[in-house]
């Protein structure tokens, strides 16, 4: 019933925040690369999200974690699982697998499929985008390769169905599955140890 959110409050300001869909596969890419050091992630997660002006605002840890905090808030989709130095986070049941960046082309296809939305041209509101992904319906391709990732091969299926579902599994698998929650958990790692925040923001 409410509007969709395009500002979030740091430190008692409404700032901006970016909400193209893209930024949500982009942050994920970003907490994943593992050539990135602490610092780095956390400047380029608020620079995704808020841009540089957002640099004034953060004058001490606290806002910094106020702005991660407003970060996740949206990421997640309006769940309010703040961070903090003090108690671990998770989000909710695990996700199946898939990659945005691996499956690209099956979730391009899926949304033209299934709701007419050609990704490359809209430009979606992530909690839009959200939505509609998690509601995609079975029939499209990429709901089906989900299902042969996470399906479970039961003893008495039949041999031709057996090899079926294993070649499929097979040509399906992914070559590294995301774990959401631990991207989460490794920035709620990185504001708990602390960090330089003038370089933050450069």
């Amino acid at each position: 019933m409410d509007e969709l959110p395009y500002t979030v409050d740091i430190a008692g300001h409404a700032v901006p925040i970016n909400t193209d869909y893209r930024t949500g596969i982009y942050f994920e890419q970003c907490l994943a690369d593992e050539t990135l050091d602490d610092d780095t992630k956390l400047n380029e997660v608020l620079l995704l999200y808020f841009g540089e002006s957002i640099g004034p605002l953060l004058t001490d840890w606290e806002t910094v974690t106020e702005a991660v905090n407003a970060v996740m808030w949206f990421y997640r989709c309006g769940a309010d699982n703040a961070l903090d130095d003090s108690e671990s986070t998770g989000s909710g049941e695990e996700e199946p697998p898939f990659s945005y960046e691996y499956d690209s082309g099956y979730i391009y296809s899926a949304f033209v499929q299934a709701y007419h939305i050609d990704l490359t041209e809209k430009r979606l509101h992530w909690w839009q985008f959200r939505a509609l992904f998690l509601a995609l319906p079975e029939d499209v391709e990429f709901s089906k390769i989900i299902g042969y990732r996470t399906m479970e091969i039961p003893a008495k299926m039949s041999k031709e169905k057996k090899r079926f579902y294993q070649r499929m599994k097979k040509i399906h698998k992914l070559p590294d599955p995301p774990d959401r929650v631990r991207l989460e958990k490794d920035l709620e790692a990185i504001l708990a140890k602390g960090g330089d925040i003038s370089q933050l923001i450069k």
